[in-house]
């Protein structure tokens, strides 16, 4: 290496930069006590996320072979409960975000349901606010106190049950846990986070938690359409991605020898 080169690399040094052309802090490795640390703590929250994953699957089930209350369905809690109530106020709230050319704005419906056991406000699509006036009659469906669905003026729209959400967010939090824990166990290196092998993990958490809700519940053509191509998206954007990355670093090797 002549003089000139041997400066080159003493002044990266000195700004903090790798050889490879990356920041030199990205090289840094966690110790090994730590990087155990991490994997043991990944991997009971992987096995508390997988039980509590389990539990929101079978609530789920319960609910979606749950028969009618009034048709004698069972206790309260186990079937789908009737309640009227009254939309007693409606509004748009509106949120926007960024600015100039990049403001991007949605537009919420809520009704404000008054009945015998609750008032509260509910989210609903634009269609059933359209449909629902001050004082119209409202039907809710209700599953262990949450409401799953509501029917006014003729129209009807139903809602998830708490452990369908909670089902698809332990999925998820337990893909991700995953992916920490073989970091954590196979590299440690901060360089191995800003791969694209690691943010195509990250991305593939929706797909991921489309697949599997086709699998449990059931989808029609389009949903699993719209899955399958999602999932073919994020692993070419990877293997792409990839590609790219070792490309870059054998032109910076061959430029730097």
């Amino acid at each position: 290496m002549g003089i000139r080169e041997m400066e080159t690399r003493a002044r990266e040094d000195l700004l903090g930069k790798r050889h490879d052309g990356l920041p030199k802090w990205l090289s840094w490795r966690l110790p090994v006590w730590l990087r155990v640390l991490v994997v043991v703590a990944a991997g009971a929250g992987v096995l508390a996320g997988a039980q509590w994953t389990a539990g929101a699957y079978r609530e789920t089930v319960a609910y979606r072979q749950a028969a009618d209350c009034r048709t004698g369905g069972g206790a309260a809690g186990s079937c789908i409960g009737r309640e009227d109530a009254r939309v007693a106020d409606k509004a748009e709230v509106e949120g926007c975000s960024g600015s100039g050319s990049d403001r991007r704005c949605t537009t919420k419906h809520k009704l404000r349901l008054s009945g015998a056991r609750r008032t509260e406000w509910l989210d609903v699509a634009g269609d059933t606010y359209d449909a629902a006036f001050r004082g119209s009659r409202a039907e809710l469906q209700t599953w262990q106190g949450a409401i799953v669905g509501i029917t006014v003026r003729g129209h009807t729209q139903t809602f998830p049950p708490p452990s369908e959400d909670s089902l698809w967010m332990w999925i998820a939090a337990v893909w991700l846990l995953l992916g920490l824990a073989l970091w954590a166990g196979l590299s440690g290196l901060l360089s191995a986070l800003v791969q694209p092998v690691s943010g195509g993990w990250a991305i593939f958490t929706l797909p991921l938690v489309l697949l599997l809700g086709n699998v449990l519940f059931g989808a029609g053509v389009g949903k699993w359409l719209l899955t399958v191509v999602l999932t073919l998206g994020v692993v070419g954007f990877t293997i792409g991605a990839r590609r790219q990355e070792l490309q870059k670093k054998r032109r910076w090797a061959t430029a730097n020898p």
